[in-house]
């Protein structure tokens, strides 16, 4: 499927059909990856990037995205203002994108467009969406330091409550609350509700 068609689809979603079955709301588990390419995870650069390989002193953040996904764009401005605070407390945020469609060069102009800083992989086989479970854009995963296994995975706040119902703001903040916990050495909560987002395709 082609950029502009799964942005037609994206803005068809939102817009005209009734929303798909929501996933429920899920815990972490176990990895779903017990051996995979991780080499296949990359800088925009091309060179192999594994956000969670080497020692941490703290915890890292997975940001899901896509360059034509309609509510991951929306989250843009709280993904920055969030990965900036977090960096002051040592957290380190990163954005993935699992699509494959997404090149180096669309990559760019989307956080050119959005003023997204962060630091950057793809993920085009799906390592890091298959460890974190992620099923849609955007979608989060807390990784406490020194584990493959993610302590929260899920929605970043409950701003869209679903498919074309957008809050003027979030009443429940499940990320941020999960890495306060992570820093403060307790389990997080799992979240509220289900990510509602544009869903990742291939999934295994």
């Amino acid at each position: 499927m082609t950029g502009s068609t799964r942005w037609a689809y994206a803005v068809l979603l939102l817009t005209a059909c009734p929303p798909p079955p929501e996933p429920e709301a899920h815990e972490p588990g176990p990895p779903r990856v017990a051996a995979a390419d991780r080499g296949s995870i990359v800088e925009l650069s091309g060179a192999p990037r594994d956000p969670l390989a080497g020692a941490s002193e703290g915890p890292t953040v997975l940001l899901f995205v896509a360059t034509d996904c309609p509510i991951a764009n929306r989250y843009a401005p709280t993904m920055q203002a969030l990965s900036q605070a977090w960096a002051e407390r040592g957290v380190t945020t990163w954005l993935v994108y699992p699509d494959p469609d997404d090149d180096p060069e669309a990559i760019g102009i989307h956080q050119a467009a959005y003023a997204l800083t962060l630091p950057t992989v793809r993920d085009p086989k799906h390592v890091l969406v298959d460890q974190a479970g992620a099923r849609v854009t955007p979608e989060a995963a807390v990784f406490p330091p020194g584990t493959a296994t993610p302590a929260y995975v899920g929605r970043i706040d409950d701003r869209v409550a679903e498919l074309g119902k957008v809050r003027a703001e979030a009443s429940s903040h499940e990320l941020r609350e999960a890495v306060d916990a992570v820093l403060a050495g307790r389990p997080p909560a799992p979240a509220k509700g289900p990510a509602i987002g544009c869903y990742i395709s291939d999934l295994r």
